[in-house]
């Protein structure tokens, strides 16, 4: 074996280097050279400075560099500073930065050392003895040991042909530092070029491998690499040279001149250099100046320390950069004050008035707090919250030492929470107390307000005092007096919560009056007195109507008398109605006697709601309502569809297209049915549809009929007893499709021309009965001529001898029917001509040369037909009009350009040649771009920042900057130009303007490696170019698949049956990956809706069952990996039923065991308990053995030898009960005994046995708008007769309520709970040896928004 190793990899050299613009001494740090070199390739840093005089030193990563004369090399020629890094390192990479000595200039740069892909030749070859001994029928392993930079992928081909993974023969294995490719069982075909190509981000490298098979087996190893993309982005420092400042300008202020807090404030503008600072200096005298504060440019005032007080000052300020010290501003001469201070309370004066103080009314508050503070402050009292005036019976003054506050001749309104705010310019100080003032509270609030009046009771109430005296009010005291007492009579004392009360003992015909005084500590308020009130009144409220009898067209009602007359006798009821919560309306129109009613013509299934009030010699009492809305409706019925409707509908129905279907099937049903249509089987989603059911009647309608709603609409009539359906067929008719294209051409000449065409595809569901021939001269589209008309069962051609030689038609066809004309079918341009040929037309003249009344026309030569062309005809339209105007004085041009002239300046103009040859004038040549008649305008600024953004094996997208002095009035848009290497031609990659400042180009070719630019243009035509300098190879950006799940969803999603499961996910990879729903491992089919669009993934599936429960997965997956993520879902439901029931050995007391296994699914939940049941063959209904059995095996006792018997489980969860597992017949056969003859005993065996409940209801809470469902078990002999009540109002079957009764086991459900289903609900067991009840109540939460 011979080894051959070749490594192409040449070390890379960059330099960088820094310019000085002007000689200044400030630098622009933001701006940095960054340089990325191959490891082992050579760096040259180098700036250039003002001047020689700049020295300093170079810094890696902040340590000094030295020069050791071999990797490093540290030099200076004159002004630049070089420093040469020969072998560079990967610890070199980091920040270089050159430090001037003087200024402390730094110069950075940013170095990043790339590793792309590297061979270790000595490993290489140590590996490649391994192939030595390379035979026929051995395995042949191929070793590629490498290093670089992480992320190196590694690509095989054989052959150049790349070798794929689904490729079984081969197996390639690639780890961090080795990729192998395995070959198990090596034949001669297998003989021949091997590469394996290493990639990463910095670089690649390729190894061709020779597998020969000879005397001597030889394999031949050679690798190139290729050295990593060297980057050098350099940038320019700006480098000044300061110069002393100016004197600053403007005032010096004293904001303050407390020896404490003395500060000084100006407005300084300084001219010259740079200013770093400001220097304050302070004179007390003479010329001796000393330093006693420093600020910076943009402070706005500065504090001086260390003055003394009494001692007069003058100040100064000088600006100071780097060069040195301006001239000083001065100030004039000011005397230092005492020390200025905040105010600060009395802390202990202040502690004593916190908390609540109670003075008694009438008396004067004194309150006077000692303080400490300079300058003198102001004191600001407030209430409540509130600022305080004071003034009057408030007075408020500070003097140097303390505050006062006084309040004189205190009252109720006195009380509240007192607040001072102390404050000077140096800060504030705070303090607060509470007053309450004691006295008798204030009457209550009236007035009293009388809510119900008869002749033994009247019941009245009031509110409570504004104030309360400062002490809690203890009780209400009432009082009482009528027309003949002449004075007050105390009733009672009522609690401080009370505020209400009812009298008795009142004599009918009397007036009273009433007054209520509120008490406390202090005594009683004064009195509210009401107005007198008469002892007579309306009777009270009779009880809520009740039904007695309801059916879909009348209501009978009754009710009971009220508790209370008035004071006088019931003489007559006034009942009214309302019907789904509208208008009521009296029921009957006159009063009632008697204590029924009834309400007849009523509208099926509406709701009414009734009230009665009662009437007494005073008048109408209150109304007394009925609990809840009564439903006109007759007993429950499946809906129905009567044979002879459905054999009238088995005939197809006909539409036109654009008419309106209309649909009708009676179908009958109480409750009102729903209805359910379908078009084809599927489905109908469509907003044009209408479906609903009147009177009976299941109406359809679909306005604007088109031909594809032809076809079968099945309808589906159900409502809570059953379902029918109903089939229609529907045939839409209109006007045909257009003649089969395309037009033939039969034969043309210069006399004749015959054509052929074939029938529409779509005949419009009605028979053609002809076709109409239209024929125009090719340039005169819109001048059309009929030749004829071709009828059913007729050829379909025409011939036509109209026709003048060199001129080329059009000829045009359409097709009709009963109900309308097809669109037409439009021939090519066919010439009617034997030898010469008029021209072709021209293609559309260029413009060029264009001003504000002038432009210059030029265009190619036409094809001649044969003929030499003899001239062109110019012609100029004018945009806005319809005629065009020939030029050149209507002459031919002889040449192919033509100056126009007399353009008028802003209009706009198109232009079009016609060639003529000896055939005769060509057609109309094309029209030319629309231009205006204006002067040349100069070309747009060029775009910048052109950068790619992303790459696929066929693509390449950009991004841009748009120029900032774009105009758009005048802007057309970007135009992307590529070159293909090898080429020197640029071309666009877009026929039209791109309006936006991104673009990809598709349809290029893997591998292919381009040039892009982007110009922008106007009218003026296009700017300079910016794009990238290098070739860029077209190939797929490779990114690994990422998946990220919605941050609220855990790893176990539980949701109750009938919810809706909703995953989402966002997924990311390049190129774009392939995504799949999988459940348990099983890609998903039909079950759940799967969208997937702009990178969001989601899965929805509805109306869950336990079935759906298990590990959902999404995997993504593209060239660059494959990822998975998964979910487990938990549908709650209750249990499926038990299995494997074994029934054991029948004892000799008949009893018998009875095992059985857990369900297979548990619903989500623990099973808590199962339930036994057995039934005789002989009967229909199970009956309850026991239930809450915790195990899963339970002794049956008392089996009746000679009866066969058939047992049931149940498996019950905190969701509910399941569907129960049948066992198989059991015959209780009785063992023999010896055979005993005795005397028959004859006697009546009872097989009666009472109702009674087994489970019984629960209570059940719901959210507003939901499912309420009850579930009880019963049992009794015979079967019990089941009804349900709700807060004692028996229940019936309807829209509302459906009840069902399943060997035993009932169930209410309750749909579209709302607030007033609330209630107690009560199920009802009764046969004819007892009666059993089971009660609990339904709460509805209400929905929150």
């Amino acid at each position: 074996m011979v080894l051959q190793t070749r490594l192409h990899d040449k070390p890379t050299e960059l330099a960088a280097a820094c310019q000085p613009l002007s000689k200044q001494l400030k630098t622009n740090h933001s701006k940095m050279s960054e340089i990325v070199v191959s490891k082992g390739g050579k760096a040259t840093f180098a700036c250039e400075l003002p001047d020689s005089s700049f020295t300093g030193k170079w810094l890696q990563n902040g340590m000094p560099l030295q020069d050791d004369g071999k990797r490093i090399l540290i030099s200076q020629s004159d002004a630049e500073h070089t420093l040469v890094l020969t072998k560079t390192k990967k610890n070199d990479e980091g920040k270089i930065v050159f430090k001037t000595d003087k200024g402390n200039v730094e110069v950075p740069f940013e170095l990043t050392v790339t590793e792309p892909p590297a061979i270790d030749p000595i490993k290489f070859e140590s590996l490649a003895q391994e192939l030595n001994d390379l035979k026929t029928g051995s395995p042949m392993v191929l070793r590629v040991p490498f290093s670089g930079a992480s992320g190196i992928t590694a690509t095989w081909s054989f052959n150049g042909k790349k070798i794929r993974s689904y490729d079984k023969q081969f197996k390639i294995v690639t780890t961090s530092s080795e990729t192998k490719l395995t070959l198990e069982d090596f034949q001669p075909e297998h003989c021949g070029k091997y590469e394996v190509l290493l990639e990463n981000a910095f670089g690649n490298t390729k190894v061709p491998v020779e597998v020969a098979l000879s005397n001597v087996s030889g394999v031949n190893f050679q690798t190139m690499t290729v050295p990593g993309e060297t980057v050098q982005k350099s940038s320019t420092m700006i480098i000044e040279q300061q110069e002393i400042p100016s004197k600053p300008a403007g005032n010096v202020k004293f904001d303050n001149m407390s020896a404490n807090h003395f500060i000084l404030s100006f407005i300084t503008t300084s001219k010259g250099g740079d200013v770093e600072s400001y220097v304050v200096e302070k004179s007390s005298g003479g010329n001796n100046w000393e330093q006693c504060a420093v600020f910076k440019p943009g402070d706005k005032t500065v504090q001086v320390e260390g003055l003394v007080v009494g001692m007069r000052y003058t100040f100064r300020v000088k600006a100071k950069n780097a060069a040195g010290e301006s001239e000083a501003l001065e100030s004039r001469a000011v005397t230092v004050q005492k020390p200025s201070n905040p105010p600060v309370l009395d802390a202990e004066v202040v502690e004593k008035i916190k908390g609540e103080k109670n003075l008694k009314s009438g008396k004067d508050f004194r309150l006077k707090i000692p303080y400490t503070g300079f300058p003198l402050p102001i004191a600001q009292w407030s209430k409540d919250g509130k600022k305080l005036t004071t003034k009057g019976r408030i007075v408020s003054e500070t003097s140097d030492v303390d505050t006062s506050f006084t309040i004189s001749g205190l009252n109720a309104t006195d009380s509240g929470e007192f607040s001072l705010l102390l404050k000077n310019k140096e800060g504030s100080a705070k303090a607060s107390f509470k007053i309450v003032i004691i006295d008798v509270p204030s009457p209550p609030v009236g007035p009293i307000e009388m809510t119900k009046v008869s002749a033994k009771e009247m019941s009245f109430s009031w509110k409570t005092p504004t104030a309360d005296g400062g002490c809690s009010i203890d009780g209400y005291m009432i009082e009482r007096k009528d027309t003949k007492s002449p004075g007050w009579t105390p009733l009672t004392k009522v609690d401080p919560d009370t505020l209400s009360y009812t009298a008795t003992g009142l004599t009918q015909g009397l007036k009273y009056s009433y007054r209520v005084k509120a008490c406390n500590s202090e005594g009683e308020s004064k009195p509210l007195t009401s107005q007198l009130v008469l002892a007579s009144g309306p009777p009270s409220p009779p009880t809520a109507p009740e039904p007695t009898k309801v059916s879909s067209t009348a209501i009978s009602i009754a009710w009971k008398e009220p508790t209370c007359d008035g004071g006088s006798p019931v003489t007559a009821y006034y009942v009214e109605a309302r019907q789904d919560g509208g208008e009521w309306f009296p029921v009957p129109s006159s009063a009632v006697k008697g204590t029924t009613a009834s309400l007849e013509n009523l509208t099926p299934e509406s709701d009414y709601e009734f009230r009665v009030c009662g009437k007494n010699s005073t008048g109408k009492g209150d109304w007394g309502e009925s609990k809840k809305p009564i439903t006109a409706m007759d007993a429950p019925e499946p809906p129905v569809i009567p044979e002879s409707v459905k054999e009238s509908l088995a005939k197809p129905v006909n539409f036109k297209a654009g008419d309106e279907i209309f649909l009708k099937v009676p179908a009958s049903g109480i409750p009102k049915p729903t209805t359910t249509w379908s078009h084809n089987g599927k489905e109908l989603k469509d907003e044009r549809a209408e479906a609903k059911v009147v009177k009976g009647v299941a109406q359809f309608r679909l306005v604007d009929a088109k031909r594809s709603d032809s076809g079968t609409y099945s309808v589906i009539v159900k409502n809570s007893e059953g379902e029918a359906n109903a089939d229609i067929t529907v045939n839409v008719t209109g006007a045909p499709e257009a003649p089969g294209g395309p037009v033939k051409i039969l034969k043309a000449s210069s006399k004749l021309i015959n054509i052929g065409w074939a029938p529409p595809s779509d005949d419009g569901g009605l028979h053609i009965t002809q076709y109409v021939v239209e024929k125009t001269v090719c340039g005169t589209d819109d001048e059309w001529s009929r030749l004829g008309k071709v009828f059913s069962g007729e050829d379909l051609r025409m011939t036509t001898d109209h026709v003048e030689k060199g001129k080329s038609y059009k000829f045009r066809i359409n097709a009709s029917n009963n109900f309308g004309t097809s669109p037409y079918l439009i021939s090519n341009d066919i010439l009617a001509g034997d030898k010469y040929k008029p021209p072709a037309a021209c293609e559309a003249p260029k413009i060029s040369e264009l001003t504000k009344s002038a432009c210059v026309l030029s265009w190619p030569e036409p094809d001649d037909g044969g003929s030499a062309v003899t001239g062109y005809l110019v012609e100029m339209k004018r945009i806005g009009r319809r005629n065009w105007v020939p030029q050149n004085g209507g002459r031919l041009v002889h040449e192919r350009t033509l100056k126009v002239k007399d353009l008028s300046q802003g209009n706009e103009y198109q232009f079009r040649i016609t060639a003529e040859n000896e055939g005769g004038s060509g057609p109309n040549g094309k029209e030319s771009e629309i231009i205006t008649a204006m002067d040349p305008i100069p070309p747009p600024s060029p775009p910048t920042d052109f950068q790619i953004t992303d790459k696929t094996d066929k693509s390449v997208s950009f991004s841009w900057t748009s120029p900032s002095d774009l105009k758009s009035e005048n802007f057309k848009g970007f135009a992307v130009e590529r070159c293909l290497e090898g080429r020197e031609q640029w071309e666009k990659c877009s026929t039209t303007p791109i309006r936006s400042s991104k673009f990809t180009v598709c349809g290029l070719k893997t591998g292919d490696k381009y040039k892009f630019r982007v110009r922008s243009y106007n009218d003026g035509g296009y700017s300079s170019s910016s794009g990238v300098n290098e070739f860029i190879e077209v190939k797929q950006l490779h990114e690994k698949p990422k998946i990220s799940f919605d941050s609220s969803l855990g790893q176990v999603i539980e949701v109750v049956a009938s919810g809706t499961l909703r995953l989402m996910a966002s997924v990311s990879g390049k190129p774009t990956p392939t995504i799949s729903w999988r459940k348990d491992g099983v890609d998903l089919d039909k079950r759940g809706v799967i969208q997937t669009q702009g990178g969001v993934t989601s899965l929805t599936i509805r109306n869950l069952a336990k079935s759906d429960s298990g590990v959902y997965t999404l995997d993504a997956h593209n060239p660059s990996g494959t990822i998975q993520k998964a979910v487990r879902l938990v549908v709650k439901d209750s249990p499926d039923p038990p299995c494997n029931i074994k029934l054991g050995e029948i004892q000799d007391d008949g009893s018998l065991l009875i095992t059985w296994d857990p369900p297979k699914n548990d619903g989500g939940n623990a099973i808590k308990h199962y339930c036994l049941q057995k039934r005789d063959a002989y009967s229909r209904s199970f009956q309850t053995i026991k239930d809450k059995i915790t195990g899963t095996n339970f002794h049956v006792r008392d089996l009746k030898p000679g009866c066969t018997y058939y047992f049931r489980i149940i498996a019950e969860n905190d969701l509910g009960r399941g569907d129960g597992h049948q066992s198989n017949l059991l015959t209780v056969v009785q063992r023999r005994a010896p055979l005993r003859i005795e005397r028959v005993q004859y006697g009546k065996i009872n097989l009666n046995k009472a109702a009674s409940i087994n489970l019984a209801l629960k209570p059940v809470s719901v959210k507003e708008r939901s499912t309420a469902k009850f579930t009880c078990a019963v049992m009794g002999k015979p079967d019990p007769e089941i009804t349900w009540y709700k807060d004692g109002v028996r229940l019936r079957a309807n829209n509302k309520y459906s009840m069902r009764n399943h060997y035993g086991v009932c169930t209410l459900t309750i749909s579209d709970c709302r607030h007033r289903d609330a209630g107690i609900y009560k199920c009802e067991a009764l046969n004819p040896t007892g009666r059993a009840c089971s009660e609990a109540n339904l709460t509805v939460i209400a929905e929150k928004f």
